[in-house]
């Protein structure tokens, strides 16, 4: 089953958005030109299109996850990041930092949407959460005392520990590796959010998902994890400085990905052109809602493609 899974993902691969297609809609084509999304009319609204949008990422997921593979666990666990986005949305509504009207995923593994909107105090978001894999290491009462930004950066590290643990026993080391990077580019992130010494202590202390398990690193610091991803670090730092954190984001997100596509093209039958598709289908799901919501505020064409991340 795990060979004839990786085959259609040859196959399925093949009806993925191209560069071409993102230069159409940046230049004003409806994506219901799209065979892939040509249920989406032109009527609907945002929110509509936006959960249309999310049921073409779902349905691909779910169809993987079906065919009842080794590899299911994993693909259901990449798929729960769209939980996690969920979550966030959920605890920035309480720190008045997100609309109440903001728009969920209409994905459910561990939690719904629905039970989500109910719970009225963060508390009660937390003890739910118990029950996941998502709030595994600190006491409820512990987190609650921290900043939003702390609570994110939480809710990351134990996604991450969480998907590693789900890694077949034989695929563990390079499809872990991977998961490694793409855990350190988070790790970035938050270190930027919180400066780097600060991040370093709490990922010793709290945020162990983030370290690294299959990557030997001698020192956890920016500089090593720049050099792991070959971004080079005056480039990094001159627009850490120039608050393009965006940008910098980014170029490290389409290096991991270029990286992931080179192992899975030298190892086409393997676990790694799994990740690879399962990164590939996130990000166009992430690529339309840039351009969806981009469109809503009037953003110039040329603005919204400096957002957007594709290889091909």
């Amino acid at each position: 089953m795990e060979t004839y899974l990786i085959v259609r993902l040859h196959g399925l691969i093949q009806h993925l958005l191209r560069k071409e297609d993102y230069e159409w809609l940046l230049k004003g084509r409806s994506l219901r030109d799209l065979p892939e999304y040509s249920h989406i009319e032109n009527e609907d609204s945002l929110e509509e299109v936006l959960n249309k949008i999310d049921n073409v990422l779902m349905k691909r997921l779910n169809f993987l996850a079906d065919l009842q593979s080794k590899f299911s666990p994993f693909i259901t666990a990449f798929s729960d990041r769209l939980e996690i986005e969920n979550i966030k949305v959920r605890l920035r509504q309480f720190h008045g930092r997100q609309d109440k009207k903001s728009i969920y995923t209409q994905y459910a593994h561990f939690t719904s949407p629905d039970e989500l909107m109910e719970i009225d105090n963060e508390e009660k978001l937390w003890t739910l959460l118990q029950n996941t894999p998502y709030h595994t290491v600190a006491p409820t009462e512990e987190i609650l005392k921290g900043s939003l930004e702390f609570k994110e950066a939480y809710l990351d590290s134990c996604y991450y520990a969480y998907i590693r643990s789900v890694i077949p026993k034989n695929e563990r080391k390079e499809l872990g590796e991977l998961l490694d990077l793409e855990g350190l580019i988070t790790s970035i992130y938050w270190m930027l959010v919180f400066n780097e010494d600060k991040m370093i202590k709490l990922i010793e202390e709290r945020l162990h998902g983030f370290k690294p398990s299959f990557i030997k690193v001698k020192e956890f610091n920016l500089k090593n994890v720049y050099n792991l991803l070959k971004v080079d670090w005056n480039l990094a730092d001159k627009l850490v400085k120039q608050g393009e954190i965006s940008k910098l984001m980014k170029k490290l997100k389409k290096a991991h990905l270029e990286l992931v596509r080179e192992k899975a093209e030298r190892k086409s039958l393997s676990s790694l052109f799994l990740y690879y598709y399962l990164l590939l289908i996130k990000y166009e799901r992430d690529n339309l809602h840039k351009i969806v919501l981009s469109r809503v505020i009037g953003l110039k064409r040329e603005k919204i493609k400096q957002t957007l991340l594709f290889l091909f």
